[in-house]
Parts: C-alpha cells; sequence; structure tokens
C-alpha cells in the first residue's frame, strides 16, 4: 500500500498534532477521512487496512504497517529484524487516532520514572526513550443489554454505644436498556493485564476507520475470537451499573447498597472492532523484557518496573545504618530484641519471596492472561470438571492451611505480646514462641515455593527460602539454649543477618524477575 501524496508523490504520514495527513516532502495536508489510499493503481475502501505484515525474525510477532513506515524494530520482544511477509485485510470499525506524539511520551514517561528511584538507569536514557514505537492494537467493544436488578442495601438508623441498628433494603431499580462499548483487547500477545490498565479511552474520540490513521504506524491484528470475553462483558457492565445505582441511591436516600451481593442481569447482543491507540517501549535483558506502555490518546502510564540491584542495595544499607544509628542513640538494643526483630525480618522477606515466585509463575504460564490462554487451549478457557477425588484433595487442603494458619497466628500473637507487654524477651517462652511461628510460617511458604517453581526458570525463590529457614533455625537454636554470655546472641544474629542479606539479594531477583517478563515466542499464532 502508497500513501503518496497527490501533489508530488511524496510519503504522506498522519500528523498527530494537526490530525491530519500530512506530506513529508511538500507539506500538504489532508483530512484522513478524504485521502484516497492508492494499492497498486487501485483505491481501496475505508473497511480494511490492506497493509503489508511484518514478521519479527526473534519472536514471530506478525505487525501491519505501511512500507514507508516501518522502523525495524519489534515492540514485544526488542528485535531489530522485521521482514515484510505478506498483504492481507481485514474488517475494522472505528479507530481512536494518537493524540500524543513520540516526544510527549517521552517527557511523560521521564516524569514517571523520576519517582522510581531503584529504577534501571538504562530506563531513564534520553536515548532510549526515543524507542517508543506507535501501535493501533485491536479491541473489541461489546453492547450488553440489561435487565432486572437485584440490589441489596442496608441503612444505619440508629447508633449507640453498645448497638447499632442497621435496616436492610431489597432496591428497586429500573435498568432496562443497552450498555455500550465495553472493551477488551482481541490480541493474544497484548497481556490482560497491561490491557486493562491502559484504559479507559474516551468514546467520544473515536472515528470511523479509514486507513490513512495508520500511516505511520503498526497495527495488532485481533487473535481471539469476540466470543472469549462476552461474559466478562457482561459481568464489567453489571458492575459499571451497580455502582452508577449505588451512587445515586446513596445521594438520595443515604442508602449503602452491598455491591459483592449486589448484580444486574446482562446479555451480549452484539461487538464492533476498533483500533486503540498505545506507544510501546521495550526494554530487554538477557532472555527477559520489561514493557512502558502509555495510552496513545490520554498519556496514561503503564509500566514494569524492574529494580537495580546495585543501587537498591546501597539505598538498603543507607537507611539500615541510620536505624542502627537512632536505636543507639535511644536506647541500647538487647539481644533478645535483636533476635526478636531477625524473625519479624525472615517472616516479612518469606512473604515477599512468595508473592515474587507466585508473579513470576503467573507471568510464566499466562494465569491470568485469559487471551493467551484461549489460544493455548484452541478457544476456550472453561476449566475441565474435576474428579470426586480432587475435590477430596482440595477441601482437605484447604482444612490444613486453616489449621496451620490458626497455629501461626497463635504462635506468633503468643510471642510478639510477651516482647511488647511482658518485657524485652525477658520471659524465654515468649521469643520460643515467636520463633516457633516464624519457623511453622517460613516453612509453610517454602512449600507453596516448591510448588511454583517448577513453572520458574531459576532457582532464586528456593534458595531465599532455604536461607530464611537456615536463619530461623539458627536464630532460634540460640534462643532455646539461652547462653549466659551475649556474645553467642550476638553471633548468632551476625550469622542471620549475613544469612539475611543473601536470602534478600535471592528476594530482589526474584521481584525482577516478577516484573519483567519472558521473550515472547509468537511463531505459532493463528490469525483469528
Amino acid at each position: 500500500m502508497a500513501f503518496r501524496c497527490g501533489s508530488c508523490n511524496g510519503s504522506v504520514l498522519f500528523d498527530i498534532e494537526s490530525q491530519k495527513m500530512k506530506c513529508r516532502h511538500c507539506g500538504s495536508e489532508f483530512e484522513p477521512e478524504e485521502f484516497r489510499v492508492r494499492d497498486t493503481g487501485q483505491e481501496t475502501e475505508g473497511s480494511e487496512t490492506g497493509l503489508a505484515v511484518f514478521t519479527c525474525g526473534s519472536c514471530g510477532a506478525e505487525l501491519e504497517s505501511t512500507e514507508d513506515s516501518v522502523v525495524g524494530f519489534c515492540p514485544y520482544c526488542g528485535g531489530q529484524s522485521m521482514l515484510q511477509s505478506k498483504t492481507e485485510g481485514k474488517p475494522i470499525e472505528g479507530i481512536i487516532p494518537f493524540q500524543i506524539t513520540r516526544e510527549q511520551c517521552g517527557r511523560r514517561y521521564r516524569d514517571f520514572a523520576r519517582k522510581v528511584p531503584y529504577l534501571p538507569r538504562e530506563l531513564k536514557k534520553p536515548e532510549f526513550l526515543q524507542s517508543f514505537t506507535g501501535i493501533y492494537m485491536p479491541y473489541y467493544k461489546y453492547d450488553v443489554r440489561m435487565g432486572r436488578p437485584r440490589i441489596r442495601g442496608t441503612k444505619t438508623v440508629k447508633r449507640t454505644s453498645r448497638y447499632d441498628v442497621i435496616n436492610t433494603y431489597r432496591v428497586e431499580a429500573h435498568t432496562e436498556g443497552e450498555y455500550r462499548g465495553v472493551p477488551f483487547d482481541a490480541s493474544r500477545y497484548l497481556d490482560d493485564e497491561i490491557s486493562a490498565q491502559t484504559l479507559p479511552y474516551d468514546p467520544a474520540a473515536e472515528r470511523p476507520f479509514h486507513p490513512a490513521y495508520l500511516s505511520g504506524f503498526y497495527a495488532d491484528a485481533s487473535t481471539v475470537p469476540a466470543e472469549l470475553y462476552e461474559r466478562d462483558a457482561e459481568a464489567q457492565a453489571s458492575r459499571d451499573v451497580v455502582d452508577e445505582v449505588a451512587a445515586a441511591i446513596y445521594r438520595r436516600d443515604k442508602i449503602s447498597v452491598e455491591k459483592e451481593k449486589s448484580s444486574v442481569e446482562a446479555q451480549t447482543v452484539g461487538h464492533r472492532s476498533v483500533l486503540f491507540p498505545m506507544w510501546f517501549l521495550t526494554w530487554r535483558k538477557e532472555n527477559r523484557v520489561a514493557y512502558a506502555v502509555l495510552n496513545g490518546a490520554s498519556g496514561k502510564v503503564v509500566s514494569d518496573l524492574p529494580v537495580d540491584m546495585l543501587r537498591f542495595a546501597l539505598g538498603c544499607g543507607g537507611i539500615a545504618l541510620l536505624l542502627f544509628l537512632a536505636l543507639e542513640l535511644v536506647f541500647q538494643p538487647t539481644p533478645r530484641l535483636t533476635s526478636a526483630l531477625s524473625f519479624v525480618a525472615a517472616l516479612v522477606m518469606a512473604v515477599l519471596v512468595r508473592n515474587g515466585a507466585r508473579q513470576v509463575s503467573d507471568r510464566r504460564t499466562h494465569a491470568k492472561d485469559k487471551g493467551w490462554r484461549a489460544g493455548e487451549d484452541g478457544g476456550t478457557t472453561e476449566p475441565e470438571p474435576k474428579t470426586a477425588r480432587k475435590k477430596h484433595s482440595d477441601a482437605a487442603r484447604v482444612a490444613a492451611s486453616i489449621v496451620i494458619t490458626i497455629l501461626v497466628s497463635a504462635l506468633l500473637v503468643g510471642g510478639l505480646l510477651g516482647y511488647l507487654l511482658l518485657g524485652n524477651g525477658s520471659l524465654r517462652p515468649f521469643p520460643i514462641l515467636l520463633g516457633a511461628g516464624v519457623l511453622l510460617f517460613v516453612l509453610y511458604q517454602t512449600k507453596t515455593v516448591c510448588g511454583l517453581q517448577r513453572n520458574i526458570e531459576k532457582k532464586y525463590p528456593l534458595v531465599s527460602m532455604v536461607l530464611l529457614l537456615i536463619a530461623v533455625v539458627i536464630n532460634l537454636a540460640v534462643v532455646l539454649i539461652s547462653p549466659v554470655r551475649d556474645f553467642w546472641y550476638y553471633l548468632g544474629d551476625a550469622v542471620c543477618i549475613v544469612v539475611l542479606v543473601l536470602a534478600a539479594v535471592g528476594m530482589i531477583r526474584t521481584y525482577n524477575a516478577g516484573t519483567t517478563r519472558p521473550l515472547p515466542k509468537l511463531f505459532d499464532r493463528n490469525e483469528v
């Protein structure tokens, strides 16, 4: 396809600032809707893109673009080899043009990055911020017919020091009509998490599709069936209507709607295919990538936030030094208090490592990306029916989790209360209770991490959990032995600190793996 000037035959691109087609040679401007696209001597209809399709040689991503505007950069993996493969058209009904220029995009992200102290320096370099790539991402906009509401609300009519009088209401509301334009991304390869965070797009900015708007940008194609998100669109429409009704009822009658117990009948009656503008910035480090994505209409920033290890270590070291000096000036920490602080540090770090491991596993398996899983499952994401044995196994696991949670909570609360209410660990049972509770908690989190480890390439989470267990065991052993000389307490604490620092390194590496993504492999993509 050729976007050529009628005056000089020069290349014509869509100019964001003027919102018009502009010739790069003579400066002539044209209205996009009136621009006639010449394709091998014939005019194309505005209902199809009809653009060249370029394939990334590294990951297999396929993006449509004009021949004049391809920059040879893949936004999905950061690769530099985009090769023309074929041409084809696909019906598109609407488009929201870019409103934010690449220069504005760089400034907005730079302002955003300044607020993140430990972001790697490469993500803040001016030359790197010029690498934003403009892409039109495909979305389905669903129209949902609303039906009978089921809304429950409460109102406190009397308060005393001893009791409250609360009335419960079944709210009668009229919600018939259609809820138009519930958006869900139609690309399997755009993470649903990114897609949801970049919303909303202003419906008033949408225009009828014309291929002229794509000149100078990439455009991804629809790769999931429209039926995939119909139930999600109905649920979203129901939530939005309940929110509107709740606000109106509270303003008028001071009745608080119980949103989790309220809903509105909803049924999808149709959908439209549209393109939304996004700016992509890809940071590639070894076999991981991090994305910074900006809403091309509003400028809203969504970014993965990896941590620079050295800067983070220096920052934490400075904070630790200040805390140490402050404690030394206020009061002299006793050995048992330092043991208690070590227990608490191990507990907090175990939670962070477990959360990081879960995020890494989810991103590796696309557990929260319905569009990707639909492609793997051949178009369905419905879970397989569980067998009776599986149900019993789940019930036993839940029961065991409840028992362990109660036991650990009792030990932790008992130990902490002993420290806080009965002195600085002066009674031996309380530090022992605290240590036992932390040990059980870390053991349980280690079991969880072991289950997630099969979906994680590196062993950082598991190694960190093992190191935390070692630190807790050493600390607990010193507390149980209760040596007379403080030297042994300080020696145990010193060993624990070294082990905790090593565990912290693994924790940060796990966090970085969770805030980045594995390099995409899209060679199997099939257009829907």
